[in-house]
């Protein structure tokens, strides 16, 4: 076996490193373009391939995203992506020194932090990486969904997929510093969002956009797939598969959901991607009958710069706390910090103060986007210290807004 050599792939290798973390996701290329479209959100400079001789046996990648956090602000992230190892080289270390690597020049490039959604969940802790979003999924029987008298529902008007793009931009954009986990979309990550080729169907319809108007034109919308059925009574048995819904307005939130559970022939409604507080169990009668399940994870965080990341976000209470970090993966983010927040804002800065709670990097990760529960973690021996460090710790952190995470990357 010849030593395996870890670098970023040149233009004449792009293709046989998308073939080779395709590959990795149990997935054959889908089209012959394939690579042309992966290149547009991510060029060959920001991969990184484990090579054994001219074989490419590893992959990662890294995006650029810019993440909303707490206080309506965004910050930098480094989107871990494609990352894979072939069965043929487990147990030889490449994924530990593929993410060294990786996170290595995320840190140099100047990200404050990480994030990757996770295929397999239990691999990323041990890199310092934390659960810092959630999220539900719904299966209902739309015509069992009633909502409660006195809601405002309207009509809402189906759009043409050459018009989503400009309808649609807006009312992301608007909703985008709202809710912290939301990362902002160039033209190229709409461009990838919206395209509708036939591999991508899989047996269901073309996508399809609905959006609904408020007194200053359109605040909602819902992109969806049908899929048409029968049962074996007979009678229509198709579902509907929603694939993203953005609003503004409680009116706009519930006027698509009514039409949603209200399509001929389908009355099947399915949505994976939700918010854990998201307003529509609260709208309908019987929210039993969403049929929810979760929390499930979904974005995880990685704390690169101590400093500029809690720095870059808000906070909802006042305070100060010196927090001693513990960072086994990088020891160099390690260290003693005080945490002076005043306004809303933060003050961070390294301390020689003996620390009120020690955290671990994962922990951190989880509680940055204000989501994670630092008495949970206290409690499972991830966060020490005393217990009003703790609290205090959770009420400068949480959020009342829950964090969440608008599309895999």
């Amino acid at each position: 076996m010849s030593p395996i050599t870890i670098r970023p792939v040149v233009e004449d290798e792009y293709a046989a490193f998308v073939l080779a973390f395709i590959e990795g996701f149990a997935d054959d290329l889908p089209s012959d373009d394939f690579a042309d479209l992966i290149r547009r959100t991510l060029p060959p400079e920001r991969t990184l391939a484990a090579f054994d001789g001219d074989d490419i046996v590893g992959t990662f990648g890294g995006y650029h995203l810019d993440l909303t956090v707490p206080g309506g602000g965004s910050v930098g992230m480094e989107g871990t992506t494609v990352v894979t190892v072939f069965p043929t080289h487990r147990r030889m270390g490449l994924l530990r020194s593929m993410m060294d690597a990786h996170l290595a020049n995320a840190a140099g490039a100047g990200y404050a932090i990480a994030g990757l959604w996770a295929s397999e969940s239990g691999i990323y802790g041990r890199f310092g990486y934390g659960l810092a979003t959630h999220n539900l999924s719904w299966k209902m029987k739309g015509p069992g969904i009633a909502f409660r008298n006195g809601l405002a529902i309207d009509r809402v008007r189906r759009i043409k997929a050459t018009a989503a793009k400009d309808v649609l931009t807006p009312i992301f954009e608007r909703v985008l510093p709202t809710r912290p986990g939301m990362y902002a979309r160039t033209s190229e990550w709409w461009d990838e969002l919206l395209l509708d080729e036939d591999w991508m169907k899989r047996g269901r319809t073309s996508k399809r956009y609905v959006v609904h108007d408020g007194p200053n034109g359109p605040d909602g919308y819902v992109i969806y797939r049908q899929k048409p059925d029968s049962g074996d009574d007979g009678h229509s048995d198709g579902r509907v598969i929603v694939s993203e819904l953005i609003t503004e307005t409680p009116s706009a939130e519930a006027s698509l959901w009514a039409y949603l559970t209200r399509i001929d022939m389908c009355p099947n409604v399915e949505s994976w991607n939700v918010p854990v507080d998201d307003p529509l169990p609260m709208m309908v009668t019987e929210p039993r009958r969403l049929g929810s399940k979760g929390p499930s994870d979904a974005m995880w965080i990685r704390i690169l710069d101590v400093v500029a990341a809690l720095e870059a976000r808000t906070y909802e209470e006042d305070g100060a706390i010196t927090v001693a970090l513990v960072d086994d993966f990088r020891p160099d983010t390690s260290g003693t910090f005080r945490i002076s927040v005043e306004n809303g804002m933060a003050t961070v800065a390294p301390s020689e103060e003996e620390p009120a709670v020690s955290i671990d990097s994962d922990a951190l990760g989880a509680l940055y986007l204000g989501g994670g529960d630092a008495l949970a973690y206290a409690a499972a021996d991830r966060i020490r210290g005393d217990a009003d460090g703790v609290r205090q710790l959770h009420r400068m952190f949480r959020t009342a807004v829950q964090p969440w995470c608008n599309q895999v990357f």
